[in-house]
């Protein structure tokens, strides 16, 4: 059992006389009172027993506790019942009030706990006390700082077929055996009901061998019905004090639980965010990084283009075939007789020889006397015209190599 998400749980029971506790804990599938303690009350302040048992016994404020005694003027008593949710079963048990009392007090608690029967019936266990009784629990309680998870009555884990009950502390005088309250004799049945007792103690829980099993038989019996698997299901029935005694344990738990998940929720929200913001930094990087990529690729392509139409211009020119005459001569030797009024355009060698567009400003041009001292070369067409205006004349001359005067290889005779 992991109580209320804990591996520990005390429990303490009080009396005129004495305040006895223990901690039990669970290991694996194994059950130990691990620690226990009596103190006597005598002429001491009640809260100050409390609060040395609880420290011996080393029952922090986080630990569950429960408390287990007799209030003033309390009755217990069995019934057998058909099973009923508890609400409708306690209102059954309180129709049946004026067969086990006298009097019924105007303000009272009640208390029940049911559990299986050999019949088709469940055995219902009921404790009622006044109210006002609570007084002594609150105050000690109080005193020491401390709320309980729970009073419970030890007789409310009663099963059929347990063995006798007494406890000098819890009833005086009387001891519970076979459903009956009857007047205790301390006698052969009695030692053989504390073996019985022992014998089931000894096979839920692994205990000291110091423990005085029937000075401690409340404690055991509130700790044989906590551990027991359907405690949870049925313990509605068993709250009696008042809520500012009890701890807000599951309350609490709720709270953390909401608060633990709106903390997730914000971390996801707050992780989410980062990896957006994270993402839209680099997109926003990658953006621009492609646009600046974009632009080179652009210029390198348009640099590529312009490159392009240079190459294939200087492929012309390299692969231009012109007949194996001396073109760096034939140049040097045009650009000297050409006037200063002249301008070459254009101009361009092939196979059969030279073409060339040029500009002049004189009107009356006389290339065959100007080109006379080329003598290799000599005019195949000769274009002229005047430009609008007057303002000039434009000029298409072909020149072609004079094979009369030039061997193959560019050479006179």
């Amino acid at each position: 059992m992991s109580l209320l998400g804990n591996d520990e749980f005390a429990v303490v029971m009080f009396s005129a006389s004495h305040i006895r506790g223990a901690v039990f804990s669970r290991n694996k599938n194994t059950l130990t009172l691990s620690r226990h303690a009596e103190e006597a009350i005598e002429n001491s302040d009640t809260s100050a027993v409390w609060r040395r048992v609880l420290s011996r016994i080393n029952c922090s404020k986080s630990m569950p506790l429960f408390i287990s005694g007799s209030f003033k003027g309390g009755i217990f008593f069995q019934t057998r019942s058909v099973e009923l949710p508890v609400a409708e079963q306690r209102s059954s048990v309180e129709l049946e009030l004026s067969r086990h009392l006298i009097t019924i007090p105007k303000d009272y608690r009640l208390q029940i706990m049911s559990s299986d029967c050999d019949d088709d019936k469940v055995l219902v266990n009921a404790y009622i006390f006044p109210a006002e009784s609570i007084g002594v629990a609150a105050e000690a309680l109080s005193g020491c700082n401390r709320q309980t998870d729970g009073f419970i009555y030890p007789l409310m884990a009663c099963q059929a077929g347990d063995p006798t009950f007494y406890n000098a502390e819890i009833e005086p005088g009387f001891c519970f055996s076979s459903g009956q309250w009857r007047p205790f004799a301390d006698g052969e049945s009695w030692q053989q009901a504390q073996k019985y007792w022992a014998e089931i103690f000894s096979d839920l829980f692994t205990l000291p061998a110091d423990l005085n099993i029937n000075a401690f038989l409340p404690v055991l019996l509130v700790a044989r019905l906590v551990t027991r698997r359907d405690y949870n299901a049925k313990k509605a029935g068993l709250p009696v004090l008042p809520d500012n005694l009890r701890p807000k344990r599951i309350k609490r738990q709720i709270q953390l639980t909401v608060t633990l998940v709106i903390t997730l929720i914000a971390l996801l929200i707050w992780g989410a965010f980062g990896t957006w913001n994270s993402s839209r930094a680099e997109y926003t990087k990658l953006r621009d990084e492609i646009k600046k990529l974009s632009g080179e690729t652009v210029r390198m392509q348009n640099n590529a283009r312009r490159l392009n139409r240079t190459n294939k211009e200087r492929s012309k020119i390299v692969s231009l075939k012109t007949a194996e005459y001396d073109v760096l001569a034939f140049l040097a030797a045009f650009s000297s007789l050409l006037p200063s009024n002249v301008s070459v355009n254009n101009f361009r060698f092939n196979e059969s020889g030279v073409d060339i567009a040029m500009a002049s400003t004189a009107e009356n041009l006389d290339l065959a006397r100007i080109l006379k001292p080329m003598s290799t070369w000599k005019i195949s067409q000769l274009q002229q015209r005047q430009n609008r205006g007057g303002s000039g004349t434009s000029i298409n001359l072909k020149l072609v190599p004079d094979t009369g005067k030039v061997t193959k290889k560019g050479r006179r005779r």
